[in-house]
């Protein structure tokens, strides 16, 4: 059933929703495609508990990590705009929202660790490069900064206790259940070559895209020919090692997949990806649009499919006709992928409203927001000292939605 509906949906884009964009190497519509059938396979391992897909998933995951690495390295590079705004407007999509259920859910912020890694992976991107930015055109100063960074980043999750250490002073935010750091730890640790192997493919991108678009200049027929085959033998080199990784990897069993071989292999894939749907012009310059706007949600899909979609740490689903269970799964599916579109939509407005491009209005807010924030956790805790609600809930029973297992 898993791979039915998505290999459906696939030939459902493809038929109704191509558009051609600009011919360009991983333009913005194409990432956002990548993200939306990714996240389709991620929510729907979850719904249809397809565990024999897990490595794969778990490869989703880093390559979100990748695409945070070599989007906002690209951004950086190229637009030299390290400015407070641009770090409060990212910091405030990836964390907005999560911070709204948390309050709603009472949840720890590692309960949604794709919005706790994104905020940390950027942050490195951010800090790497804007340590003396104005150098940052020069090869040799570039080449010293991954060097930096890989030896950092290496030290923190592959010397034991080192992320405890430096960690530790944010364990108020990022604490699991039981008051540690260890899932953290986990998560964080899994996919920690991913990002700077993304901002290294951002860092090469020139010359990649123009190795990829010579082979489309046909001046002569030998010209042809040759980037023909030149073609044809990285098409099949590639897919060798996708099918090689595949062969070895995605049938390992996960603990030893995890802890082993993950956090060092799962570039491979991703890069091979990238290579292959960017190494003719016709896949360069189409996307499929319906995936690229499922793309956009991606971060308000990864929420609501917690609360929305299904509940209870993901392993139950919310059930509107228990007699039918496809049916359900139609009507689940819409209100779920409406309820994200309009968290997203209310997020950029909120985005747009409180950090304007006026440093004023945005401390303005900051204080208003503040306290306004402040005054509703104090009343908050004032009616919960005083037990103002019952406490025999039996009179919300009605109110209960019908939630069972399949």
């Amino acid at each position: 059933m898993f791979w039915f509906l998505f290999i459906l949906l696939i030939f459902v884009s493809v038929v109704f929703s191509i558009k051609k964009n600009a011919d360009k190497l991983l333009i913005r519509d194409q990432t956002e495609e990548w993200k939306g059938w990714m996240q389709v396979q991620f929510v729907w391992y979850h719904y249809f508990d397809a565990e024999e897909t897990y490595n794969s998933i778990r490869v989703y995951v880093g390559a979100y990590v990748w695409m945070t690495g070599f989007g906002n390295f690209m951004y950086f590079y190229t637009r030299k705009d390290y400015s407070a705004y641009r770090l409060a407007k990212m910091m405030f999509r990836l964390n907005f929202l999560v911070m709204c259920v948390m309050a709603i859910t009472a949840n720890e912020f590692v309960r949604y660790y794709i919005c706790a890694m994104h905020t940390y992976w950027f942050l490195t991107v951010w800090c790497m490069m804007v340590v003396y930015n104005k150098y940052n055109e020069n090869k040799r100063f570039m080449a010293l900064k991954f060097t930096i960074y890989f030896v950092v980043n290496a030290f923190i999750f592959n010397t034991p206790g080192a992320v405890y250490v430096l960690f530790y002073p944010f364990k108020w935010l990022l604490n699991d259940k039981n008051g540690s750091l260890h899932y953290w730890e986990y998560r964080a640790k899994l996919d920690h070559w991913s990002c700077m192997v993304g901002m290294i493919f951002g860092w090469l991108f020139t010359t990649i895209e123009e190795k990829l678009k010579r082979l489309d200049e046909e001046t002569d027929k030998q010209s042809k020919q040759r980037n023909c085959i030149i073609r044809v033998s990285l098409t099949l080199l590639l897919i060798l090692i996708l099918t090689e990784w595949t062969r070895n990897f995605v049938t390992m069993e996960k603990k030893e997949y995890l802890s082993t071989w993950h956090p060092y292999t799962s570039p491979i894939p991703i890069v091979c990806y990238a290579l292959l749907r960017n190494i003719h012009s016709m896949l360069r310059t189409h996307h499929l649009a319906a995936l690229t706007w499922l793309g956009k949600i991606t971060l308000e899909t990864y929420l609501s499919q917690i609360h929305i979609y299904m509940m209870g740490d993901v392993k139950r689903l919310v059930v509107y006709l228990p007699q039918y269970p496809m049916l359900n799964f139609a009507v689940s599916t819409l209100v779920y992928v409406a309820v994200s579109y309009v968290l997203f939509k209310l997020t950029v407005f909120f985005s747009a409203y409180l950090l304007p491009k006026n440093t004023q209005v945005i401390l303005k807010n900051i204080i208003y927001g503040g306290a306004w924030i402040g005054s509703c956790y104090i009343v908050a805790s004032v009616f919960t000292s005083t037990q103002v609600w019952p406490s025999n809930r039996s009179g919300l029973e009605g109110l209960r939605w019908n939630i069972t297992m399949y």
